[in-house]
């Protein structure tokens, strides 16, 4: 009995320890309105260090997917530039395009999303804070 109470007691321990970490959201998607071009981060995964990231970008014009895009990602952190990164993007339809990359530390980051289509270049520009 002693040692089923004990055992009962480590568990319940373990639990509540367990249950002192928080979960890490995905930051809910950004966009913004350039010219008439609308640019659409969507992040897949929370923000985290040195963790793979994918994002899904998303273009249109005037309302309607474009699907003829050059896209990349410029990721940059501001107070302490980490060199080049910058992330092709891949066009699923729909005006949907997927890139992967990387925060390499936690702190303030910017995310920049250039799409080029029609001898045209959009930009636009988005800051997260990525936990340490």
């Amino acid at each position: 009995m002693l040692k089923r109470l004990l055992i009962c007691m480590l568990l319940a321990v373990s639990i509540t320890a367990c249950g002192d970490n928080q979960a890490v959201q995905v930051p809910a998607p950004v966009e913004k309105t350039v010219d008439g071009v609308t640019l659409k981060l969507t992040s897949e995964s929370p923000l985290t260090p040195n963790t793979d990231q994918t994002w899904v970008i998303n273009v249109s014009q005037n309302g309607q997917p474009v699907d003829n895009a050059d896209v990349y990602l410029d990721i940059d952190m501001p107070s302490m530039p980490m060199g080049q990164n910058k992330p092709l993007a891949k066009g699923e339809g729909n005006g949907n395009y997927r890139a992967q990359g990387i925060y390499t530390m936690g702190g303030a980051w910017s995310v920049s999303v250039f799409a080029e289509f029609a001898g045209k270049e959009y930009q636009a520009n988005f800051d997260f804070n990525v936990p340490e």
